[in-house]
């Protein structure tokens, strides 16, 4: 294994740093719960769109404007969902009991969400459902075959009624023999089964069609759970991420406020309090005469900071030591960089 790996992975897994080891599923979580917010917005587009498509266009305004709006609106909202969620969960770790304030903050959460719920779980059924234009054309499917079939036999039929009229004129004196009279029943019997075949293939038709829409059907409702369940989980993805990083955030800041209480780190303040002053606030610039230590006596006086003579001279010789500082000669010291690598330096010198 690479020394620099094992060095990470040391840091990682030795140091038990909660800003450490969760800084990556923070990042992970927060920025995916973006697309989830996105997603949201794109759904109740349609429910929006639903809605400004059925009333009639005020006063010349199209129907975009309307949409542009409620995109708008939308997103406005999305992000005050956000930033309302994740201030309620930081309150309740930081109180750590139930106060008003935390329980009004988790209603309106839930009313944020219930809200937001319903707009994008009704705009995504709008947008993929397809059963009233599944039964639609399943209908006029239908009617197509039925009429096509009702012509077919019609003809049919008509055929045979006009044979039957023939055979009717063509009797002169008006008394049907036997044989005719034969074959007009017989006509009549072609007749009725004509009629009853084209019922029963129209039902056939009917019957058959009426399975395929009931499969479509099932399918429409099949994708509209499958939405219900799409849009239940883009919600969670959004609470989760901004839950998390109001978590993250406050257990970073309770480690890290632990960790500057040590002496350790209450001499890295006082430190880099001193070094803001020997640079003069950053203005001061690489090989520039560094302030000499009375004058920073007088500056820490004047501001009143709760520092010692000896953590005065400690801080010269880490300036030194951390070559911050250089000799140009006996009398002569110099800043040997500028003020924000000091700041690096500084820190990595008791942090590390």
């Amino acid at each position: 294994m690479d020394f620099s790996k094992y060095k990470k992975l040391e840091k990682q897994l030795e140091t038990n740093s909660f800003e450490l080891n969760f800084s990556t599923l923070d990042k992970t979580l927060y920025w995916f719960s973006f697309l989830g917010n996105i997603a949201i917005i794109y759904f109740s587009y349609y429910f929006f769109a639903d809605v400004v498509n059925s009333i009639p266009d005020l006063a010349g305004i199209k129907a975009v404007i309307f949409l542009t709006f409620a995109v708008l609106i939308m997103t406005g909202y999305e992000l005050f969902k956000r930033f309302a969620f994740e201030q309620f969960i930081i309150s309740i770790f930081k109180n750590k009991r139930l106060t008003a304030g935390i329980i009004g903050g988790g209603l309106a959460v839930i009313l944020l969400t219930a809200g937001s719920f319903y707009l994008s779980l009704n705009g995504s059924h709008r947008w993929i459902d397809r059963s009233t234009q599944i039964t639609a054309n399943i209908d006029s499917t239908t009617n197509k075959a039925a009429d096509s079939i009702s012509n077919i036999y019609s003809q049919r039929i008509k055929l045979k009624e006009q044979q039957i009229q023939a055979i009717q004129t063509n009797d002169e004196d008006g008394v049907l023999n036997k044989r005719q009279q034969n074959n007009i029943a017989k006509l009549e019997a072609d007749v009725k089964a004509y009629e009853v075949e084209k019922d029963e293939r129209i039902a056939k038709v009917e019957n058959k069609t009426g399975l395929s829409t009931q499969t479509q059907l099932d399918k429409n409702k099949e994708n509209n759970l499958l939405l219900t369940f799409l849009t239940f989980f883009l919600e969670l993805v959004v609470l989760i991420g901004v839950g998390f990083r109001g978590y993250y955030t406050l257990g970073a800041y309770n480690e890290t406020k632990e960790l500057f209480s040590t002496s350790k780190y209450r001499q890295l303040e006082e430190c880099l309090q001193l070094l803001s002053i020997v640079y003069v606030k950053g203005k001061k610039r690489k090989n520039d005469v560094i302030i000499p230590a009375t004058k920073l006596k007088s500056a820490v006086s004047t501001q009143k900071l709760n520092i010692t003579q000896k953590g005065i001279k400690d801080f010269y010789n880490l300036l030194d030591e951390l070559e911050i500082i250089k000799a140009e000669n006996r009398r002569r010291k110099v800043y040997n960089v500028d003020y924000e690598t000091a700041r690096k330096l500084m820190q990595q010198a008791f942090i590390d």
